[in-house]
């Protein structure tokens, strides 16, 4: 299965199980059982407990961007891979890779007149995939 076809089917499980609201809505909350240990979030960082800060993504918006911000430390045996920008729906919107020379930081831009949650991945080579949630 591709890695984008995954996201979408576990973002699509997470909104099953969040009792017909979508995703994002669920992950201010912890994940639901499918997804624990899986993806992890500021609210649910699973066993990753102490390595949250460094990894959940900040997401701000302005003007129809979303910049994604990873506070993650850049070297060859650790960093951050991706970021990827999923609507509400499990459109996906935008995905940007990184090397380990780069700083994970990202922009996306939403669809115009774009209204509603908006899920933000941020992947770590070592510390799996961690899930930001905003409202737009």
């Amino acid at each position: 299965m591709e890695r984008r076809h995954f996201v979408r089917a576990a973002l699509t499980v997470g909104a099953s199980a969040a009792a017909g609201t979508a995703l994002p809505s669920a992950a201010a909350a912890a994940p639901s059982a499918p997804l624990r240990n899986i993806v992890f979030s500021a609210a649910d960082p699973g066993h990753y407990a102490a390595l949250a800060s460094l990894h959940v993504p900040q997401v701000e918006v302005s003007a129809g961007m979303l910049k994604v911000t990873t506070p993650h430390p850049m070297s060859e045996a650790h960093y951050i891979v991706s970021h990827t920008v999923v609507l509400e729906d499990g459109s996906f919107l935008s995905r940007k890779t990184f090397s380990w020379h780069d700083h994970p930081v990202s922009e996306h831009r939403l669809p115009a007149g774009y209204k509603g949650r908006v899920s933000v991945t941020s992947t770590c080579n070592l510390h799996d995939w961690w899930l930001a949630t905003v409202s737009v």
